[in-house]
């Protein structure tokens, strides 16, 4: 099964099993962009690549459950937030985003400081690269991958071929007549 069959498949799936279950779960019914949501968080699931609780870390003031954030991570890529707060101000006033990523109340929804720290240590730990090196082992394992690279460089060309310089002749001598 090619990556476009495999893709279109799990989106397919996702949308049959899962879609109906949380428009009965949630208040308002799903926009398109967060059914998109849904369906990348279900096929990345970047919740298995960050760590699984704070019960883990023994130093310190206990951290927020990682899950959430990192779902939140995917959600300010796909909605093209520019900055973090742009994301809290959304994760505050859509009920919708803020529970998909994992936050049920808005209470839930961290500071700006602590989305940085958690974005922070997602980028040092190279959380994307792990994601990205999962989804091709997973799906495009005994694949072989077909690559053409072109070079679409402008190269200056003449239309048609330069015109020869001639020599300017040399007066013709007039017969008969010395130097002298």
């Amino acid at each position: 099964m090619k990556l476009k069959d495999k893709i279109s498949w799990l989106m397919g799936s996702v949308q049959r099993s899962l879609f109906p279950h949380l428009d009965e779960c949630l208040n308002v019914p799903l926009t398109e962009q967060e059914k998109r949501l849904v369906t990348i968080l279900e096929i990345v699931q970047v919740e298995r690549h960050v760590h699984k609780s704070a019960s883990t870390q023994w130093l310190g003031r206990k951290n927020l459950e990682r899950s959430a954030l990192a779902r939140s991570f995917v959600a300010k890529d796909l909605y093209r937030h520019p900055t973090t707060r742009d994301l809290i101000r959304a994760l505050k006033s859509t009920e919708n985003l803020r529970r998909l990523c994992g936050f049920m109340t808005l209470d839930d929804v961290p500071s700006e400081s602590t989305f940085s720290r958690a974005f922070s240590e997602f980028a040092e730990s190279d959380l994307g690269n792990r994601v990205h090196g999962t989804l091709v082992k997973d799906y495009l394992t005994g694949e072989l991958i077909g690559h053409i690279s072109r070079d679409a460089t402008a190269i200056t060309g003449r239309e048609k071929p330069a015109k020869k310089i001639k020599e300017p002749k040399k007066p013709a001598k007039k017969r008969g007549q010395r130097k002298g």
